[in-house]
């Protein structure tokens, strides 16, 4: 996103210390959100670091900074982690519907949009931006100066993905005229149109994949894999790219998510045959990531409001 998520971290700070809450802690997470509007993460970190027995709200606090630290270091995939701790610390909160809980959850909610925006998931972080702009509606109406400009970045963030998606739509609209006229010519079998085709329908797939339309990805590569298999039955550089993305895709999509792990696995011994490092990298990360990768913001929607009135 060109928009900063640097709005969205003010309104985290408590304004109140709640009865039986530890005035220090809210001290401390104040002075690590005045280092953090500074730019200064490592400092925010000591300050972190060193908040100890935290519980309910004020633990959600840390723990939301700790996900605003890691994304800020561009370290996602732990962000992530902080990020689905925090919803769950909010989700046993005795409090509901208040001032500090709706913005605990809008911000760690729009922080989960940056971050699955800056991994390509355009499709979740709409949707996660919708919410999170839901609650900062409803909080800039009860406190106008402090969660305005938070409203606007979501605002403002929302129009940027748009953007972003229509770009893609256009992209993908080439690429499909494409397929139509390299299709035209792969009745003659030759290896090099055989060779465009598959390198069109991946493409398609590509976007599909950026765009989070998941399934649809599957789609393209599996018949890219199909077309290609009618020039090499081996496995070389281009079916490796092309089965790695094939199991993003997979592991996205809960009823095959142990599909795209199997074929992952499967990938290494190629991977490592190539000596392709990159790749096996790659592997490595999404099968680690893979439970993460399933983690839906949105069904913590109604567990986060199930006793709000």
């Amino acid at each position: 996103m060109k928009i900063s998520i640097l709005n969205t971290i003010g309104p985290v700070a408590s304004a109140t210390t709640d009865a039986g809450t530890s005035p220090a802690i809210d001290s401390q997470c104040r002075e690590a959100i005045e280092l953090l509007k500074s730019g200064n993460t490592s400092g925010a970190k000591a300050i972190i670091d060193n908040i100890h027995d935290a519980k309910g709200i004020q633990l959600a606090r840390k723990q939301l900074l700790e996900m605003w630290i890691n994304t800020c270091d561009e370290d996602y995939d732990t962000a992530t982690v902080n990020g689905i701790d925090t919803l769950h610390t909010l989700v046993a909160a005795k409090q509901r519907n208040n001032v500090d809980f709706l913005s605990l959850a809008a911000t760690t909610i729009y922080i989960f949009a940056f971050i699955h925006y800056k991994n390509g998931e355009n499709k979740k972080a709409g949707k996660e931006l919708e919410k999170a702009q839901k609650l900062y509606e409803r909080l800039a109406k009860k406190d106008s100066d402090r969660f305005t400009p938070a409203l606007m970045a979501a605002v403002e963030a929302s129009t940027e993905i748009f953007k972003s998606k229509l770009k893609k739509m256009n992209i993908l609209a080439h690429y499909q005229v494409a397929t139509e006229l390299y299709e035209g010519k792969v009745s003659a079998g030759t290896t090099e149109a055989i060779d465009s085709l598959v390198d069109s329908i991946t493409a398609e797939g590509d976007i599909h994949l950026k765009m989070g339309n998941y399934r649809d990805a599957v789609r393209f590569y599996t018949k890219a894999l199909r077309y290609r298999k009618r020039i090499s039955m081996s496995t070389g550089p281009k079916e490796l790219r092309i089965s790695i993305n094939l199991g993003n895709a997979l592991i996205h999509l809960s009823n095959r998510r142990e599909a795209g792990e199997q074929l992952l696995r499967s990938m290494l011994p190629a991977a490592n045959k190539l000596e392709a490092t990159a790749e096996i990298e790659e592997i490595n990360k999404l099968l680690e990531s893979s439970d993460q990768t399933t983690f839906d913001i949105i069904s913590f929607w109604k567990k986060l409001f199930s006793k709000s009135s």
